[in-house]
């Protein structure tokens, strides 16, 4: 007789492949005429763009370019603060190790490794600078899962596998109109950025539909004036993206990213102006899988010998829809200096060991309060404050079995001074979600080696002294019996009754 073995192929996780690309910066910028000449540099900020994320078989490709901000103060009355900007574009291609991988966007994160910035004349910026970006992929492994076993006398305790598999993801570039006042006489709008807050998402056959609002934030500085001043507007947006093998059901998760934004005089007289932005959605779609396989087996007719080996899911530890407010405080260099406005950088969001809680993760990440301050005279300085942020929340286990999918922004910022120290408060949005692996062994291979003895020649029944908790199979294994005759003998026949309750004598049947 030969024993029957029943396989399923399935997907699981096969790890997380990441890495660093530094994106240099060699330019120069021209100040235009109709802006007022260079008397100080006061801030230069490196920010990526990445127009096209894309990895296909084991190649990643990007591409963007690094927005670099200078803002500086003019040679005219007063000094003010200005800005320019110059966009530096950047195309990558990485190969990947041998192996499948998540097709779709790769995960992107990064910091600016350092960046120089000085006047060479009153109209002319050089810049030297570096950003280094961080990719990450998520790995696949298609494995065979042995899911049942008959004949030879085998028996077999089986268990449910759960998790969650990447269907597909998308990042998709789209635009937004709406009314947005010019600054008036005598202003200058310094920046205008924002966020995304998503209000759900749809998924029907081959699609979504996501639903969210655009929060748009001008940050200029009024006549006369010298703080940064904020004005704000929300733009309710709907996107539908086609995604190939959604299904309802499906779960989906996205955030998005403004890209850059236009603001423009209307084209007729009367026409109110127009602002127009250029946002990034990113979109997942997750699948709940369900698997029965193999545990562990045994025949009670000749000897077994089993290999088992670890098969690893992703499963959900947690929605993430929050923001987070976070404090930054610290001493003034110059106890004199008059806080103006404060613009803040956010890195990626990680899972790491939480501080005072060993086998804790908790989910945390990095940014800087760039503070502008004028002294006496009236020159401004910008002082780099980092910080950290971290949820509230820890989840049990290590730090390397959880992934982060997840956008990250800044929702507010509002900088002040008291007496001689800065303080700048920031809320930090977070939208994505959580996943960590779960790793349980499963059967891989059975082989089936001599026949034991003839059974009818040694007892037909044995005496076994249980303690609470012992597993029936366990027991049944030891003695080469079968599962359902030693349950049926002892009356442990409950549903779903799989492990001992208390101590007790057992009969164990010898399986004849």
């Amino acid at each position: 007789m030969e024993l029957k073995v029943f396989n399923n192929t399935i997907t699981a996780y096969g790890g997380r492949w990441e890495t660093r690309l530094e994106l240099p910066v060699e330019t120069e910028i021209l100040i235009p005429d109709y802006l007022p000449a260079v008397f100080k540099i006061v801030k230069c900020l490196i920010e990526p763009v990445v127009m096209h994320n894309d990895l296909t078989g084991s190649r990643w490709q990007g591409d963007g370019y690094l927005r670099c901000t200078v803002f500086y103060q003019s040679d005219e009355t007063g000094a003010r603060l200005w800005r320019t900007e110059q966009k530096f574009s950047f195309e990558k291609s990485v190969e990947l190790p041998a192996g499948r991988y998540a097709s779709g966007p790769a995960r992107l994160w990064g910091e600016v490794e350092y960046c120089n910035c000085r006047a060479i004349s009153e109209h002319r910026i050089d810049l030297r600078g570096a950003y280094t970006l961080c990719v990450a992929a998520l790995q696949l492994e298609e494995r065979e899962l042995l899911t049942s076993l008959a004949d030879c006398g085998i028996e077999q305790r089986t268990q449910t596998l759960c998790g969650t598999a990447p269907v597909a993801a998308v990042e998709k570039a789209c635009t937004a109109e709406t009314t947005f006042p010019l600054p008036g006489t005598g202003e200058a709008i310094l920046d205008i950025g924002g966020c995304y807050l998503p209000q759900g998402c749809t998924v029907q056959t081959g699609q979504i539909s996501c639903q969210g609002i655009l929060r748009l934030e001008a940050v200029y500085r009024a006549e006369g004036e010298e703080e940064l001043s904020v004005r704000q507007k929300e733009l309710p947006v709907r996107q539908t993206v086609d995604m190939e093998g959604a299904a309802e059901g499906d779960m989906c998760c996205c955030w998005a990213e403004i890209l850059s934004s236009t603001l423009a005089a209307g084209d007729n007289p009367g026409d109110e102006p127009l602002l127009t932005v250029t946002w990034k959605l990113h979109a997942e779609i997750w699948r709940a899988v369900e698997y029965t396989a193999v545990a562990d087996a045994y025949s009670t007719l000749c000897q077994t010998e089993v290999t088992t080996s670890p098969c690893r899911l992703l499963q959900k530890a947690a929605d993430l829809d929050t923001t987070l407010s976070v404090s930054v405080e610290d001493t003034l260099p110059d106890p004199e200096a008059v806080v103006r406005g404060c613009f803040v950088t956010l890195g990626g969001a990680q899972a790491v060991e939480a501080e005072g809680d060993p086998g804790a993760v908790r989910l945390t990440g990095r940014g800087v309060a760039h503070v502008l301050c004028a002294d006496a005279r009236g020159e401004m300085t910008c002082y780099d404050k980092p910080f950290t942020w971290q949820m509230p929340d820890t989840w049990s286990g290590q730090a390397a079995d959880f992934v982060v999918h997840a956008g990250v922004s800044v929702l507010r910022v509002s900088s002040s001074r008291s007496g001689d120290r800065m303080r700048v408060e920031v809320e930090v949005s977070v939208h994505g979600q959580l996943l960590y692996v779960q790793s349980r062994e499963v059967v891989q291979t059975v082989e089936l080696g001599e026949e034991y003895p003839d059974k009818a020649e040694g007892p037909a029944l044995y005496l076994y002294y249980a303690q609470a908790g012992e597993r029936i199979f366990d027991i049944a294994k030891r003695y080469h019996a079968r599962a359902r005759d030693l349950a049926a003998a002892n009356d442990l026949t409950e549903a779903g009754q799989e492990t001992t309750t208390q101590a007790a004598c057992l009969l164990i049947p010898a399986a004849l």
